[in-house]
């Protein structure tokens, strides 16, 4: 679904905000620790969240909705994906592997950029971790600028497999 240079710049080190909302209407924001794709029309993913989290299925739980923003700290390229969870799971070796690129990556943007000692920033990842498969339904440019908000089409419908358009 996306094109190689999104798909890079989701599986790499850019900040990933998640939000999520239980039965209420009550907000949670949590980070995220990587994001995998696990297929290849872009619509199926890995998150690896904090392992606190798994234990919220109010919030984390199957058919949930969820928001992801992923943001580049140096150039502030955002993208929004909204979709549902499909499971929460045990961390395999290969997401560890991917969290501890991730947190690599995303550290070393933030001391680049804002000069934060990597040993204060190190010490905000997570002692565990858990997978949160989720199929995405939407995504949005969220980059500042004239076409943020704008909707990225083309990305697969949970229901019909079809593309999405702006105009859906």
């Amino acid at each position: 679904m996306f094109d190689d240079d999104t798909s890079a710049f989701l599986a790499g080190g850019c900040a990933l905000i998640i939000g999520t909302v239980d039965d209420a209407g009550e907000p949670r924001a949590s980070r995220g620790w990587g994001l995998i794709a696990v297929d290849g029309d872009g619509r199926r993913f890995r998150l690896v969240i904090d392992g606190l989290d798994a234990s919220r299925p109010e919030h984390f739980g199957a058919g949930r909705p969820i928001a992801v923003t992923a943001a580049d700290v140096p150039t502030l390229r955002s993208l929004q994906l909204k979709g549902r969870i499909v499971s929460v799971e045990a961390t395999t070796d290969a997401d560890e592997q991917h969290a501890e690129r991730f947190c690599e990556q995303f550290f070393r943007d933030i001391h680049e950029t804002e000069g934060t000692p990597l040993a204060l920033l190190d010490r905000l990842a997570p002692p565990t971790h858990a997978a949160c498969v989720i199929d995405i339904d939407e995504a949005y440019d969220q980059t500042p600028g004239p076409k943020a908000g704008s909707a990225i089409p083309a990305v697969p419908s949970a229901d019909t497999g079809a593309g999405t358009t702006p105009d859906d």
